[in-house]
């Protein structure tokens, strides 16, 4: 697994308006479109976590806890109730476990 990779990613999408937008529209071609200029490769089960928006899965992939939660609410935040996010977060997160979230 290339968890620096997924973590440079979720950490790129939080911290750059457009390509949170450009993300949001459609997953899969922005995963594609931004792998293709990373000198490494994510695993397969990390892109498709990614393509899929799939938090609960990237957490127990070993996505960052912090900034996950903060790339979790603004891809999701207009989609569902924070509460209810707030909720199924944890819950999939505590379903996960304790990840290695060694880089």
């Amino acid at each position: 697994m290339s968890k620096y990779l997924m973590n440079k990613f979720i950490h790129h999408v939080n911290m750059n308006e457009a390509a949170e937008k450009e993300y949001k529209s459609n997953p899969h071609a922005y995963v594609q479109k931004w792998e293709k200029g990373e000198k490494l490769k994510l695993a397969a089960e990390e892109r498709e976590a990614l393509c899929k928006r799939d938090y609960g899965k990237l957490y127990a992939l070993g996505a960052h806890p912090f900034t996950l939660w903060s790339f979790t609410e603004a891809i999701w935040v207009h989609e569902v109730p924070r509460e209810q996010l707030v909720k199924d977060y944890k819950e999939k997160a505590a379903k996960a476990g304790y990840p290695d979230f060694k880089t």
